[in-house]
């Protein structure tokens, strides 16, 4: 008996659905759905109904997941010991409690202690209450969209919120939206909870900046007017560089910004003006920085000798080749006497031409079957 345990213990704890081929026996088999349950609760759910009725069992299950109160019996989800040990381990295990328990306020606070979103699962009474609702905050700022309509327009709950997480905001009332304080606390968090920020603060000079530094790509919620200055802007391309997209026209033609863009992130070629996507410094930075950018690079460029030799020389690796394929300059005679020293560089002209090198033929010669080839 005691090595069936084993096997079927080990058999479990890798298939929980191979119950249905053990004997009926297993099922009520304290050792077994114990050894088991700790390592998946979801064994419970075969387990006899005297097993999932066993407060001690259910303890020691609870104690290693509380989302496993969900499979104890009505009795056990009005535990009090039971439920608190769940709550602790797992706040979401609230919502498995008895309606009796979900209004105990001792243990909706443990629960939202672990973990704030447990609020959700709270009586409205208790989502009124300032200390759960304070704690929960704490805990995860985004609990407050959980929160009672009266402590969503409470100033420190709020405060406490978008400091853990700065897209609390957007639970937020409109007057707090539009509290300076509260929205630099936020996009300090994180840039992006500026689109929550009222229409007055996403032209607040001071906010905008922090936002950006904190993440570029908040210059998208930025005011129109703050999208064309210049500082603001420099500092979201150097965070991130496809914020260039939502810069100003006019600031998508200056140098100094796309060169900071390109340099962070290659792909914001494709957002500069149509003069500097033509600019070598910036195309050559945009490149250096990701060689997937020279499907953005104009025809201009694909025929430039020195420029393409450029490139093949800053990514010397072989998955170059796709990217420049197609590219006129490689059946170039100056292209390909460099090429042939580039291993990474390999078209059956430029291998042939490779092959050539290695003679004894005098130079002169080589370049003319070059240009035959």
């Amino acid at each position: 008996m005691e090595r069936d345990r084993a096997s079927y213990i080990a058999a479990l704890r890798t298939d929980i659905n191979l119950i249905h081929t053990l004997p009926t026996w297993v099922r009520d088999d304290e050792e077994i759905i114990t050894a088991v349950a700790s390592r998946t609760i979801y064994i419970l759910q075969y387990a006899s109904k005297r097993l999932c009725n066993n407060k001690t069992i259910m303890l020691i299950v609870a104690k290693q997941n509380g989302y496993s109160l969900q499979f104890a019996s009505n009795d056990l989800q009005n535990d009090r010991e039971i439920v608190v040990t769940a709550v602790t381990q797992n706040g979401h295990s609230l919502q498995y409690a008895s309606n009796e328990l979900r209004n105990d306020r001792k243990i909706v606070l443990k629960a939202v202690t672990q973990n704030g979103h447990s609020l959700q699962y709270a009586p409205n009474e208790l989502r009124n209450d300032r200390e759960i609702v304070l704690t929960a905050v704490t805990q995860n700022g985004g609990a407050l969209y959980y929160a009672s309509n009266e402590l969503r327009n409470d100033r420190e709950i709020v405060l406490t919120a978008v400091t853990q997480n700065g897209c609390a905001l957007y639970y937020a009332t409109n007057e707090l939206q539009n509290d300076r304080d509260i929205v630099l606390k936020a996009v300090t968090q994180n840039g992006c909870s500026l689109q929550y920020a009222s229409n007055e603060l996403r032209n607040d000079n001071t906010i905008v900046l922090k936002a950006v530094t904190q993440n570029g790509f908040a210059l998208r919620y930025a005011s129109e007017e703050l999208k064309n200055d210049n500082t603001i802007v420099f500092t979201a391309v150097t965070q991130d560089g496809h914020s260039l997209q939502y810069a100003s026209e006019e600031l998508k033609n200056d140098n100094t910004i796309v060169l900071a863009a390109v340099t962070q992130k290659g792909f914001a070629l494709q957002y500069a003006s149509n003069e500097l996507q033509h600019n070598r410094e910036v195309v050559l930075a945009a490149i250096t920085e990701n060689a997937y950018t020279l499907q953005y690079v104009p025809n201009v460029f694909r025929n430039d000798v020195d420029f393409v030799l450029k490139v093949v020389k800053i990514h010397h690796e072989p998955n170059i080749m796709p990217y420049i394929q197609y590219f006129k300059v490689l059946d170039n005679p100056n292209f390909i006497r460099e090429a042939i020293y580039l291993p990474h560089i390999s078209t059956p002209k430029i291998v042939k031409c490779r092959v050539l090198s290695k003679s004894l033929l005098p130079p002169a010669v080589l370049d003319l079957l070059f240009e035959l080839i």
